[in-house]
């Protein structure tokens, strides 16, 4: 997840509640993100709703252009097929980073992580199951402690979020991201880092027709992506 230094409770409301809407799919890809609307739906000044459009900018789920304003970031097929690329590459080098450590903890909290996962998919609560899923991922790069690596994953994670989180969504009746998981940890306990890295890889490879047959159906189904 992208950390910011946030100004005020007001804009880190804002910022929070816009996320999870361009997350959620509540906004869709390419549309406008107008103050005056935002200002009706939270009652706040000028300034907050700014700043939180501006971080919004930061994690990349935001695009902006001159005269037309801030909006919601449109995926090509080009785009998605980079963005899972470089997540496949990045997550199976920082499951490599965990090579010769003690991952007791590790192995602790990434359990506790999929007993919640179980009790998210068996009450169809999507909502906790992504966070659960998103969680999952982040404690594994955190553990691996290393910073350019982070910084970098934690762009592309977000910008990764909304197309993750429709695919996840039409995939939840199968639970194969749980059962991923379960197979990680396994993995892992066994000292089996190169396996885990396969594994991983092949799984966020694996997401990735689905991705785009979920999120766009041609090349240039939406606009064209700001310029990273």
């Amino acid at each position: 997840m992208v950390e910011q230094v946030l100004p005020s409770t007001i804009s880190t409301h804002i910022f929070d509640d816009l996320r999870r809407r361009i997350i959620e799919g509540h906004y869709a890809p390419g549309q406008p993100l107008r103050e005056e609307e935002i200002r009706e739906l939270h009652g706040s000044s000028r300034g907050p709703i700014r700043e939180s459009l501006r971080m919004l900018l930061q994690t990349g789920l935001v695009e902006h252009q001159p005269r037309r304003g801030f909006r919601v970031r449109e995926y090509t097929e080009r785009d998605i097929r980079q963005i899972y690329s470089l997540r496949a590459t990045l997550e199976a080098q920082v499951v490599g980073e965990l090579a010769g450590r003690d991952l007791g903890p590790l192995l602790e909290t990434l359990d506790e992580g999929c007993n919640v996962m179980r009790n998210c998919y068996q009450r169809s609560d999507l909502e906790a199951y992504f966070e659960e899923n998103r969680r999952f991922h982040q404690t594994i790069i955190d553990f691996a402690n290393n910073r350019v690596l982070r910084e970098v994953m934690d762009y592309v994670n977000e910008v990764s979020l909304p197309i993750r989180y429709r695919v996840l969504g039409d995939a939840l009746p199968s639970r194969r991201s749980l059962t991923y998981h379960e197979k990680i940890i396994a993995h892992l306990s066994a000292n089996e880092v190169s396996e885990a890295q396969k594994l991983t890889e092949h799984h966020i490879l694996e997401n990735l027709e689905r991705a785009v047959q979920t999120y766009g159906t041609r090349p240039d189904a939406m606009a064209v992506s700001a310029t990273e």
